[in-house]
């Protein structure tokens, strides 16, 4: 039987320490609620925050506790389709802007 693996994430031994927050008890009104603290919904509470939304993010365990305290985040550039399928859509000078960009 494979055996759980309780370790912690690079980012959990570096990071600064910080407070954690007390559960929820009662209502709270918000326009949204996000459940998940980890890049998206970070990322999503803040992009709704600063467009004037009341925003609510409940997170069962730490901040980045999950997958995104636990990948390596890597942003891979280039494309899924092939360069001719792109200029074909795009026109060859436009998909080279494309191409140019991605590296």
């Amino acid at each position: 039987m494979p055996k759980s693996i309780d370790a912690i994430s690079y980012y959990q031994a570096t990071a600064t320490p910080h407070s954690n927050h007390p559960a929820l008890a009662g209502d709270v009104n918000a326009d949204i609620c996000i459940i998940g603290a980890g890049f998206t919904g970070l990322s999503a509470a803040l992009e709704l925050a600063q467009a004037g939304y009341r925003v609510v993010v409940l997170e069962a365990e730490t901040v980045g506790y999950g997958a995104s305290g636990r990948n390596g985040g890597q942003i891979c550039t280039g494309f899924s389709s092939g360069q001719g399928k792109i200029e074909a859509q795009l026109g060859k000078d436009d998909a080279r802007k494309c191409f140019d960009l991605a590296e």
